[in-house]
């Protein structure tokens, strides 16, 4: 269980250092600058709220994956999980908790929440730019379908998570909420995998 250098991490960070630093230049005080991309504390009740919804929108997405036929979960293509296989055991979920925390969501929550989601609502309000967020946040997603059109609902889901996740993100101020919301929903998938 050796951990990598956490690529995405690093790549989806880039955008907003390179903001940060244009705004730095410009004059802006970096605590602002930090603000506008979500790099700030918050209430703890959004931490809960961040749970909760992990838990909802995280059980509506393995309700969905049982839509999708096995043959397909099965493939070569899609059953390629890091945690195919690994015993169902605390030390597993905080290990996966971990990793997809660091490797997976934080560098998402960083590019997608911060940085596009913090831009698109003060520049449109939140409504359209929280949903314009959520439908960048899915581009990647859709790669699913090409997959299998058996997909479609868990796009749907993660169109929503995306678009709660933004909420989060701007009720509080901050993408820590979101950031703990997406990698407990990403465990939540990588505990049907383990065991």
């Amino acid at each position: 269980m050796a951990l990598d250098v956490p690529a995405q991490l690093i790549l989806f960070s880039i955008p907003s250092l390179i903001y940060f630093t244009s705004q730095i230049r410009r004059g802006e005080k970096w605590r602002s600058v930090l603000k506008n991309l979500g790099l700030n504390g918050c209430n703890g009740a959004f931490y809960l709220a961040g749970v909760g919804v992990a838990v909802a929108v995280g059980g509506l997405m393995l309700l969905v994956l049982r839509m999708v036929p096995s043959s397909v979960l099965e493939s070569p293509m899609v059953s390629v999980s890091v945690y195919a296989g690994w015993p169902l055991s605390l030390s597993s979920f905080m290990y996966a908790l971990l990793r997809e925390a660091f490797y997976v969501t934080l560098g998402e929550e960083i590019l997608f929440r911060g940085l596009l989601g913090g831009y698109l609502e003060r520049r449109f309000g939140f409504m359209k730019g929280n949903t314009v967020q959520a439908f960048i946040f899915l581009l990647p997603h859709l790669l699913l379908l090409l997959v299998s059109l058996s997909f479609w609902a868990v796009v749907v889901v993660q169109f929503l998570a995306g678009w709660v996740m933004g909420w989060l993100r701007s009720r509080s101020g901050s993408i820590l909420p979101s950031w703990l919301t997406h990698s407990l929903m990403n465990v939540l998938g990588a505990l049907s995998t383990m065991g």
